[in-house]
């Protein structure tokens, strides 16, 4: 391979044309990037005959011929690695490395068909992520990126360059389970404001599981057995007791340490779930909660999560109006487009309302209103927000009571680019 800087000057000698080669390889071998020089140029033009035989979405078809990837990855060889390369997989010498090449960088449909698109669609350039596996069987995952030519004879020496990402994304790892965990204490704390409540939940199925129990012995113990009223109480105990084991299932997981994982999921279907927190703490209270829903809205998040954020400010707001002491106790949920790939939420209360200092303090650490507050509530509620790709923001009028925003992303997609 050659790395020549010579000019383009007959007068230029030759053996200094040599020289200055033989100096960029070496700075090739020795340069702290992994770099690999691989041979597309029968990709190149595998891709180009596609092109020209009226094909104009190329996922689609990789979508259509499963084996498309694995047969354009066969057209590709590969030409020389640096030593950067050569650590990288653990490999000890160029020699052993290219003996495995084909078996340690397989066909990756992820991988590769960022480059075919690329190519296809004539980009400059093009990058992409994958995992590696080593000599010794370590797995080390990767951001690669890479120049593209605009010509076939350019694509015989074409340079990708690695960057090994091992160490960000065991930082990202651990900031997500510190996450993870600050949103879980957050809910336990969030759950010890509404326990009574919660318990007097609990206590009217299991009340009502133990009447009807009672009821079908006494129909069961009389001189002539009713089987038919029996039978029926019987029937209501197990619904009362199946109600009961529902709301303790939610509430462990609402406090467990569950995985996040976003799915697609109903707007309306996340609120429910904080309504059923809430609802006995508002009721105790005597402040209604109305719904105001789209109800054909999706979101793409983790639902326990959004779930506790809408517990947290549907809590602040039941906390507000108890303490203004308002004739109206109403709080009011809605949800609406914010455009073409986020759903807006909106939470208003009719409390006192807040001052523009107080505003403004509302997502700090520590910060609370609260006698007994933690201060952490509504930073966890941005921190999960923010983690979705969303915003959450409040507005306030003395008097007239706040509103609390927050926005999430519709799809995957629009999760990224948010």
């Amino acid at each position: 391979m050659s790395f020549s800087l010579a000019p383009d000057d007959e007068s230029f000698e030759e053996g200094s044309s040599l020289q200055l080669d033989l100096s960029n390889y070496q700075l090739f071998l020795s340069a702290p990037i992994p770099i690999m020089v691989e041979d597309w140029s029968r990709v190149y033009k595998a891709i180009t005959d596609l092109r020209r035989s009226g094909i104009t979405n190329i996922d689609a078809w990789f979508d259509s011929h499963p084996q498309g990837v694995a047969e354009l990855r066969a057209l590709h060889s590969f030409v020389e690695a640096n030593d950067a390369v050569v650590e990288l997989f653990e490999a000890g010498t160029r020699a052993a490395f290219f003996g495995r090449a084909k078996q340690l960088l397989p066909a990756d449909r992820t991988s590769n068909t960022a480059v075919y698109r690329a190519i296809f669609e004539g980009r400059a350039a093009c990058q992409g992520e994958r995992t590696l596996v080593t000599f010794s069987g370590k797995r080390v995952p990767i951001v690669w990126r890479c120049s593209l030519p605009s010509h076939e004879d350019g694509y015989r020496r074409l340079c990708f360059y690695g960057f090994d990402v091992t160490a960000q994304k065991e930082s990202n790892d651990r900031m997500q389970a510190m996450r993870a965990e600050m949103a879980r204490t957050a809910r336990v704390s969030l759950f010890g404001e509404v326990a009574a409540s919660i318990l007097h939940e609990i206590s009217q199925p299991l009340s009502a599981t133990r009447t009807s129990a009672d009821a079908a012995l006494r129909w069961l113990g009389n001189d002539t057995p009713n089987i038919e009223q029996a039978t029926e109480t019987i029937r209501d105990a197990a619904r009362w007791a199946r109600d009961a084991t529902e709301i303790c299932r939610r509430i462990r997981g609402f406090l467990g340490k569950v995985p996040v994982h976003s799915v697609s999921s109903l707007a309306s279907g996340v609120i429910d779930a904080a309504f059923f927190l809430i609802s006995p703490e508002a009721n105790s209270k005597d402040i209604l909660i109305e719904k105001h829903l789209d109800a054909t809205l999706s979101i793409f998040a983790d639902p326990l999560q959004i779930q506790q954020v809408l517990a947290n400010l549907l809590l602040n707001g039941v906390h507000a109006i108890d303490a203004a002491g308002a004739n109206e106790r109403k709080i009011a949920v809605f949800t609406r487009e914010a455009g073409p790939e986020e759903v807006l939420f909106e939470v208003q209360d009719s409390g006192a309302g807040m001052s523009e200092e107080t505003l403004s303090s509302l997502f700090q650490p520590f910060f609370t209103t609260k006698a007994h507050g933690m201060g952490m509530g509504l930073v966890v509620a941005r921190s999960i927000v923010e983690a979705h790709g969303g915003r959450i923001w409040a507005e306030s009028t003395p008097g007239l009571g706040t509103r609390f925003f927050f926005t999430l992303p519709t799809s995957e997609t629009s999760s990224a680019t948010l």
